[in-house]
Protein backbone atom coordinates (compact mmCIF):
# COMPACT_ATOMS: atom_id res chain seq x y z
CA UNK A 1 0.00 0.00 0.00
CA UNK A 2 1.41 3.53 -0.83
CA UNK A 3 2.35 5.64 2.22
CA UNK A 4 1.24 8.16 0.94
CA UNK A 5 -2.39 7.26 1.10
CA UNK A 6 -2.38 4.58 3.86
CA UNK A 7 -4.20 6.83 6.46
CA UNK A 8 -7.43 9.29 6.18
CA UNK A 9 -6.09 12.80 5.38
CA UNK A 10 -7.59 16.18 5.49
CA UNK A 11 -7.17 19.70 4.90
CA UNK A 12 -6.76 21.80 8.11
CA UNK A 13 -8.61 25.04 8.23
CA UNK A 14 -7.47 25.52 12.37
CA UNK A 15 -3.71 26.55 13.51
CA UNK A 16 -1.31 24.06 14.03
CA UNK A 17 1.90 25.30 15.28
CA UNK A 18 4.94 23.19 14.77
CA UNK A 19 8.49 22.86 14.33
CA UNK A 20 11.57 20.03 13.53
CA UNK A 21 13.80 20.95 16.75
CA UNK A 22 16.40 18.22 15.12
CA UNK A 23 16.53 20.23 12.17
CA UNK A 24 16.03 23.78 13.72
CA UNK A 25 13.13 24.38 11.08
CA UNK A 26 10.42 26.46 11.88
CA UNK A 27 7.64 25.78 10.15
CA UNK A 28 4.49 28.11 9.99
CA UNK A 29 1.29 27.11 10.62
CA UNK A 30 0.38 27.80 6.82
CA UNK A 31 2.74 25.06 5.98
CA UNK A 32 0.67 22.25 7.19
CA UNK A 33 -1.19 21.24 4.32
CA UNK A 34 -3.41 18.13 6.17
CA UNK A 35 -2.81 15.64 8.93
CA UNK A 36 -4.04 12.04 9.31
CA UNK A 37 -3.73 9.64 12.29
CA UNK A 38 -0.52 8.05 11.40
CA UNK A 39 0.98 10.94 10.57
CA UNK A 40 1.59 14.75 8.57
CA UNK A 41 1.82 15.88 5.64
CA UNK A 42 3.92 19.50 5.33
CA UNK A 43 4.81 22.15 3.00
CA UNK A 44 8.49 23.27 3.26
CA UNK A 45 11.12 25.50 2.05
CA UNK A 46 13.76 23.33 3.48
CA UNK A 47 14.35 19.83 1.07
CA UNK A 48 14.53 16.70 3.42
CA UNK A 49 15.52 13.05 2.36
CA UNK A 50 13.31 10.23 2.13
CA UNK A 51 13.72 7.59 5.06
CA UNK A 52 15.13 10.57 7.36
CA UNK A 53 14.21 10.60 10.87
CA UNK A 54 12.98 13.63 12.77
CA UNK A 55 11.15 14.56 16.23
CA UNK A 56 8.04 17.04 15.68
CA UNK A 57 6.67 19.02 18.10
CA UNK A 58 3.31 21.06 17.86
CA UNK A 59 -0.11 21.65 19.83
CA UNK A 60 -3.50 20.74 18.17
CA UNK A 61 -6.35 23.14 18.14
CA UNK A 62 -7.81 23.72 21.30
CA UNK A 63 -5.69 21.48 22.96
CA UNK A 64 -2.93 23.44 25.05
CA UNK A 65 -1.13 19.03 25.11
CA UNK A 66 2.35 19.72 23.70
CA UNK A 67 2.46 16.95 20.98
CA UNK A 68 6.16 15.26 20.16
CA UNK A 69 6.74 12.13 18.27
CA UNK A 70 9.29 10.69 16.30
CA UNK A 71 8.81 10.58 12.51
CA UNK A 72 9.70 9.10 9.71
CA UNK A 73 9.85 10.57 5.60
CA UNK A 74 7.85 8.14 4.03
CA UNK A 75 7.25 10.43 0.79
CA UNK A 76 8.53 13.78 -0.44
CA UNK A 77 7.24 15.89 -3.52
CA UNK A 78 8.96 18.37 -4.96
CA UNK A 79 6.38 21.20 -5.81
CA UNK A 80 5.95 23.66 -8.86
CA UNK A 81 6.94 27.40 -9.18
CA UNK A 82 3.66 28.11 -9.01
CA UNK A 83 2.75 25.95 -5.34
CA UNK A 84 0.59 27.46 -2.77
CA UNK A 85 2.30 29.76 -0.36
CA UNK A 86 5.55 29.22 -2.74
CA UNK A 87 6.75 26.10 -0.51
CA UNK A 88 9.52 24.49 -2.89
CA UNK A 89 8.36 21.11 -1.22
CA UNK A 90 5.45 18.53 0.06
CA UNK A 91 6.68 15.53 2.36
CA UNK A 92 4.50 12.77 4.66
CA UNK A 93 6.04 12.31 7.70
CA UNK A 94 4.73 8.83 9.86
CA UNK A 95 4.60 9.12 13.51
CA UNK A 96 7.27 5.96 14.54
CA UNK A 97 7.37 6.93 18.52
CA UNK A 98 4.44 8.83 19.74
CA UNK A 99 3.07 8.75 23.23
CA UNK A 100 0.10 6.56 23.35
CA UNK A 101 -2.21 9.04 25.06
CA UNK A 102 -1.39 11.67 22.52
CA UNK A 103 -1.88 9.62 19.72
CA UNK A 104 -5.83 9.21 20.96
CA UNK A 105 -6.22 13.13 21.55
CA UNK A 106 -4.81 12.97 17.42
CA UNK A 107 -7.43 10.33 16.54
CA UNK A 108 -9.50 11.99 18.50
CA UNK A 109 -8.96 15.28 16.53
CA UNK A 110 -8.65 13.79 13.35
CA UNK A 111 -12.25 11.87 13.32
CA UNK A 112 -13.85 15.11 14.58
CA UNK A 113 -12.47 17.12 11.90
CA UNK A 114 -14.16 14.35 9.49
CA UNK A 115 -17.78 14.22 10.86
CA UNK A 116 -17.69 17.65 10.38
CA UNK A 117 -16.36 17.71 7.21
CA UNK A 118 -18.85 15.34 6.45
CA UNK A 119 -21.62 17.33 7.74
CA UNK A 120 -20.25 20.11 5.81
CA UNK A 121 -20.32 18.13 2.49
CA UNK A 122 -23.84 17.33 3.56
CA UNK A 123 -25.07 20.56 3.81
CA UNK A 124 -24.65 21.61 0.20
CA UNK A 125 -26.84 18.78 -1.03
CA UNK A 126 -30.37 20.66 -2.17
CA UNK A 127 -33.06 20.26 0.79
CA UNK A 128 -35.56 18.82 -1.87
CA UNK A 129 -33.04 15.74 -2.69
CA UNK A 130 -32.44 15.35 1.28
CA UNK A 131 -34.68 12.69 2.46
CA UNK A 132 -36.40 12.84 5.51
CA UNK A 133 -35.27 10.04 7.30
CA UNK A 134 -31.68 9.00 8.23
CA UNK A 135 -30.55 6.77 5.09
CA UNK A 136 -28.98 3.17 5.70
CA UNK A 137 -25.10 2.51 3.94
CA UNK A 138 -24.02 -1.19 4.46
CA UNK A 139 -20.77 -2.01 4.31
CA UNK A 140 -19.49 -4.89 3.28
CA UNK A 141 -15.24 -5.69 4.27
CA UNK A 142 -13.23 -8.15 5.50
CA UNK A 143 -10.82 -5.27 6.45
CA UNK A 144 -11.78 -4.34 9.64
CA UNK A 145 -9.85 -0.63 9.44
CA UNK A 146 -12.33 0.24 6.47
CA UNK A 147 -15.19 -1.19 8.36
CA UNK A 148 -14.64 0.78 11.50
CA UNK A 149 -13.48 4.04 10.05
CA UNK A 150 -16.56 4.47 7.26
CA UNK A 151 -18.86 3.49 10.75
CA UNK A 152 -16.58 6.30 12.92
CA UNK A 153 -16.34 8.63 10.60
CA UNK A 154 -20.23 8.46 8.95
CA UNK A 155 -22.16 7.04 11.74
CA UNK A 156 -23.54 10.47 12.84
CA UNK A 157 -25.01 11.11 9.12
CA UNK A 158 -25.81 7.61 8.26
CA UNK A 159 -27.43 4.50 9.68
CA UNK A 160 -23.91 2.25 9.14
CA UNK A 161 -24.39 -1.58 9.29
CA UNK A 162 -21.29 -3.53 8.50
CA UNK A 163 -20.13 -7.16 7.30
CA UNK A 164 -17.08 -8.74 7.47
CA UNK A 165 -17.64 -10.61 4.14
CA UNK A 166 -20.37 -11.49 1.54
CA UNK A 167 -22.56 -14.13 2.92
CA UNK A 168 -22.81 -11.78 5.49
CA UNK A 169 -23.17 -8.75 3.52
CA UNK A 170 -26.26 -10.41 1.46
CA UNK A 171 -28.36 -11.36 4.78
CA UNK A 172 -27.92 -7.94 6.36
CA UNK A 173 -28.84 -6.35 2.66
CA UNK A 174 -32.31 -8.48 3.07
CA UNK A 175 -32.45 -7.61 6.53
CA UNK A 176 -31.73 -4.03 6.16
CA UNK A 177 -32.45 -3.15 2.85
CA UNK A 178 -29.49 -0.26 2.85
CA UNK A 179 -29.69 2.64 0.60
CA UNK A 180 -26.76 1.81 -1.06
CA UNK A 181 -24.18 -0.54 -0.72
CA UNK A 182 -20.26 -0.33 -0.28
CA UNK A 183 -18.69 -3.71 -1.58
CA UNK A 184 -15.01 -4.74 -1.41
CA UNK A 185 -13.80 -6.87 -4.05
CA UNK A 186 -10.61 -8.96 -2.98
CA UNK A 187 -12.83 -10.95 0.45
CA UNK A 188 -12.13 -14.89 0.72
CA UNK A 189 -15.06 -17.18 0.53
CA UNK A 190 -17.25 -15.36 -1.59
CA UNK A 191 -15.60 -12.06 -3.40
CA UNK A 192 -17.32 -9.16 -4.09
CA UNK A 193 -18.27 -10.21 -7.78
CA UNK A 194 -19.95 -13.42 -6.64
CA UNK A 195 -21.53 -11.33 -3.88
CA UNK A 196 -22.33 -8.81 -6.26
CA UNK A 197 -24.11 -11.13 -8.71
CA UNK A 198 -26.16 -13.08 -5.81
CA UNK A 199 -27.38 -9.21 -4.86
CA UNK A 200 -28.59 -8.51 -8.06
CA UNK A 201 -30.63 -12.60 -8.12
CA UNK A 202 -32.31 -11.83 -5.14
CA UNK A 203 -35.24 -9.72 -5.52
CA UNK A 204 -34.91 -7.73 -2.20
CA UNK A 205 -31.98 -6.75 -2.94
CA UNK A 206 -31.41 -6.19 -6.72
CA UNK A 207 -32.44 -2.53 -6.95
CA UNK A 208 -29.77 -1.34 -4.40
CA UNK A 209 -27.35 0.61 -6.00
CA UNK A 210 -23.89 -0.77 -4.96
CA UNK A 211 -20.36 0.67 -5.25
CA UNK A 212 -17.38 -1.45 -5.37
CA UNK A 213 -13.92 -1.14 -4.11
CA UNK A 214 -10.51 -2.41 -4.87
CA UNK A 215 -6.94 -1.90 -4.37
CA UNK A 216 -6.99 -3.85 -7.55
CA UNK A 217 -6.01 -0.80 -10.10
CA UNK A 218 -6.59 -3.09 -13.07
CA UNK A 219 -9.57 -1.34 -15.43
CA UNK A 220 -10.88 -4.89 -16.40
CA UNK A 221 -11.55 -5.11 -12.64
CA UNK A 222 -13.42 -1.81 -12.77
CA UNK A 223 -15.57 -2.74 -15.95
CA UNK A 224 -16.38 -6.13 -14.89
CA UNK A 225 -17.84 -4.42 -11.91
CA UNK A 226 -19.68 -2.29 -13.74
CA UNK A 227 -20.86 -4.37 -15.93
CA UNK A 228 -21.95 -6.72 -13.57
CA UNK A 229 -24.21 -4.40 -12.04
CA UNK A 230 -22.06 -1.68 -9.58
CA UNK A 231 -23.10 2.40 -9.89
CA UNK A 232 -19.89 2.63 -9.00
CA UNK A 233 -16.34 2.48 -8.44
CA UNK A 234 -13.99 3.84 -6.08
CA UNK A 235 -10.08 2.74 -5.52
CA UNK A 236 -8.11 1.94 -2.17
CA UNK A 237 -6.98 3.98 -0.03
CA UNK A 238 -9.52 6.61 -0.45
CA UNK A 239 -10.15 9.57 1.46
CA UNK A 240 -13.49 9.63 3.32
CA UNK A 241 -14.02 13.38 1.50
CA UNK A 242 -13.89 11.07 -1.54
CA UNK A 243 -15.68 8.38 -0.66
CA UNK A 244 -18.57 11.08 0.18
CA UNK A 245 -18.19 12.74 -3.15
CA UNK A 246 -19.01 9.36 -4.70
CA UNK A 247 -22.09 8.46 -2.01
CA UNK A 248 -23.80 11.75 -1.99
CA UNK A 249 -23.54 11.23 -6.48
CA UNK A 250 -25.05 7.73 -6.14
CA UNK A 251 -27.86 8.47 -3.47
CA UNK A 252 -28.50 12.01 -4.36
CA UNK A 253 -27.80 12.23 -8.00
CA UNK A 254 -25.09 14.58 -8.22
Amino acid sequence: MSEKRQFPRFELKAPIKFKVPTQKMDISMASIKNISGGGLCLLVNQKVAFGQMLQVEFVLPHDKTNVIAMCEVVWVDVLGEESEGGYKYQLGIKFVEIDKQQQKAINRFVVHRLKARVREELQQVLPAQKESRRQKILVVDDDKVTLGMVKEVFSDEFDVITAHDGHEGIEKAREWRPDIILLDIIMPDMDGFSTLMLLKDIEETRDIPVMMFSVVREKSKIFQAIRDGAQDFILKPFTPENLLVKIRKTLYNQ
